[in-house]
């Protein structure tokens, strides 16, 4: 019993005249995952054309058995003397692999029906987290975050979807029946895959860059329970930025503003608007602008302190190309008087002027003898030292 591809050319608008019955399911939405199609007697015979539309599959059921199906768009005829041919498509191995041995015990006896499973990707399924969740953030450490988002998942499997999920559905299996189940799987998945981006040192904020590497964590978490039991896999997940709950969000800032400030310019800056903010202030204070104003020296004061005595008004960002200039204590000038260090004209320990220094270019005349003409042997020098005569 198989399946048999009709020819293009008879595909037309009087199907229903050339054939005795006519099976078509039009096109899925969304939110149809299964549609059972029979015919009025209930039996699939060798007149009967079978209309398989993209993104679908047919599958034919007999008394709970698998005579043959389809992955392959177009229209068919059931020939009864023939061997299953399943046209598989892109689920070939699936086919072969379970066509084989599939019953459902489900299906009345002598019922021949036609079952479409929708194999596109279905989208709009909303998830959330109902509280927040810790997230060892690899810059803020333990925070907690609240994170929303959809995703997408396709049926991967559809013999194992009918077989575990659909059960013997009467008309329409709908989205609607399945998800409640799912998406509580989904969200304690999906909270594990969340943790393993931090262990992979993956900020809260980058997450939603993340979206493929949450799509494969939670392919892997849920494949026994959907791949294998339910024949389904996640495709995509789309996270909207997650949002830090009150504590954690101000101890983002607390973080934030310390790394901003730990830099001296910065904090400089910061003073400098603060200085500002507090004159104004201090022009309007209510016991006085002095009073203001001596608070506010305090607070300079303070502030000087903290950075390393400079005062955040006078502060100017340290040059690169600056250099310390050196004083040699060989240029000092002392007091003839007191012995002490003067940078002017005048010892500001005890007053006395300071005589500028001349510099020698030429060494001094030295005195001669008038008596007997020798030279004097020094400039300092009152007598002569060959006649003991008294120099001028």
């Amino acid at each position: 019993m198989g399946l048999i591809k009709a020819a293009v050319g008879a595909i037309g608008s009087t199907l229903g005249d050339q054939w005795e019955d006519y099976i078509n399911c039009e096109s899925m939405d969304n939110n149809t995952l299964v549609v059972k199609k029979t015919t009025k007697s209930g039996q699939i015979s060798s007149k009967s054309r079978i209309q398989v539309n993209p993104g679908q599959v047919a599958i034919i059921f007999d008394s709970g058995k698998i005579l043959d199906a389809t992955a392959e768009e177009g229209i068919y005829s059931f020939d009864s003397s023939s061997s299953p041919t399943l046209f598989a498509g892109q689920f070939g191995d699936v086919f072969k692999e379970a066509v084989q041995r599939f019953t459902y015990n489900g299906t009345p006896a002598k019922e021949q029906a036609i079952y479409y499973i929708n194999v596109k990707e279905i989208f709009d399924n909303k998830f959330g987290s109902s509280s927040p969740i810790p997230y060892d953030d690899p810059e803020y450490h333990d925070i907690r975050i609240k994170y929303h988002g959809q995703y997408t998942f396709k049926i991967s499997n559809p013999l194992v979807f009918f077989q575990n999920v659909v059960g013997n559905v009467t008309d329409v299996y709908t989205k609607d029946t399945l998800m409640e189940q799912a998406d509580a799987e989904f969200l304690t998945c999906i909270a594990g895959a969340i943790g393993k981006c931090a262990s992979d040192g993956i900020k809260y904020s980058y997450l939603t860059n993340e979206q493929q590497r949450i799509a494969d964590y939670m392919n892997d978490a849920l494949d026994e329970k959907w791949r294998d039991l339910r024949g389904m896999e996640v495709v995509s997940v789309a996270l909207d930025t997650p949002v830090p709950d009150e504590k954690s969000q101000e101890r983002i800032e607390t973080f934030a503003d310390s790394k901003f400030y730990s830099k001296q310019e910065n904090a400089a800056g910061r003073m400098v608007a603060a200085t500002a903010t507090a004159m104004e202030s201090a022009a309007s204070n209510e016991n006085g602008a002095a009073s203001g104003f001596m608070g506010l020296g305090m607070m300079n004061m303070a502030a000087g302190n903290m950075m390393g005595g400079t005062s955040p008004i006078a502060y100017t960002k340290p040059s690169e190309e600056a250099t310390p200039v050196a004083t040699s204590q060989a240029n000092e000038v002392h007091c003839a008087n007191c012995g002490a260090v003067v940078t002017g004209k005048f010892c500001a320990n005890c007053g006395t002027k300071v005589e500028e220094k001349k510099e020698e270019t030429e060494a001094p005349q030295l005195k001669k003898c008038p008596k007997c003409g020798t030279e004097a042997a020094s400039a300092e020098a009152k007598f002569c030292g060959n006649c003991g005569e008294a120099l001028e």
